[in-house]
């Protein structure tokens, strides 16, 4: 029996030192392929705090899957299937639909910058706000034209669900808290169909 349990720990040793070397760029990674091949569906409040003037709040929804995405804020809705952006805004019931840059999805769906950033970026866990249920990775761009300074991702350890992501520009700061995030296996069509009488503006 002893020489068994020395069997199975000789066994267990290599893979427990390759966990606990993972590194935030492997955590990271994890995260974006989960994103990849689920359904990442949340509530949020994003907040924006810009110089001195005082933090602004909005609160919304959002699924995204990959690079796709479907988010809705205010009397605002966006959407992305991969080729077509939509943005329905419900105070003029009016569809737009474009072919989005980079730059715009970006700023659409902030947590793409995660997935951007990975490759220009210097990647660790955050020396600050270390805690035992939680990952938190910093991205620091190795230059300026990344358009950010820091983005900080909070991630569940158990279910790498995102708790918090925080992007630091020149001259604001804005924070995405999460609320009943969950990962399921449902693929969303990422597309907003006009209801009757929408006045649909096509510029792609």
């Amino acid at each position: 029996m002893k020489r068994l349990t020395y069997l199975l720990l000789a066994l267990a040793m290599p893979l427990l030192a390759t966990a606990q070397k993972s590194t935030a760029n492997d955590v990271l990674s994890q995260f974006l392929w989960k994103i990849d091949e689920q359904t990442l569906s949340s509530d949020f409040v994003l907040t924006v705090t810009e110089n001195t003037n005082a933090p602004i709040s909005y609160s919304g929804k959002i699924q995204m899957r990959g690079e796709k995405f479907r988010l809705s804020m205010l009397s605002n809705e966006g959407a992305y299937d991969g080729k077509t952006y939509y943005l329905y805004s419900e105070e003029t019931d009016e569809l737009t639909l474009t072919t989005p840059t980079h730059a715009e999805l970006l700023e659409a769906n902030p947590i793409l910058f995660s997935r951007a950033l990975q490759r220009q970026s210097a990647v660790k866990f955050s020396p600050t706000g270390k805690d035992a249920k939680h990952y938190v990775i910093e991205l620091i761009p190795n230059n300026v034209e990344a358009g950010v300074m820091k983005f900080v991702i909070k991630l569940q350890k158990s279910t790498l669900l995102p708790v918090e992501v925080t992007v630091k520009e020149h001259d604001s700061t804005t924070v995405i808290r999460f609320k009943n995030a969950k990962f399921d296996a449902e693929k969303p069509a990422f597309v907003i169909t006009p209801k009757p009488g929408t006045f649909v503006n096509d510029l792609r």
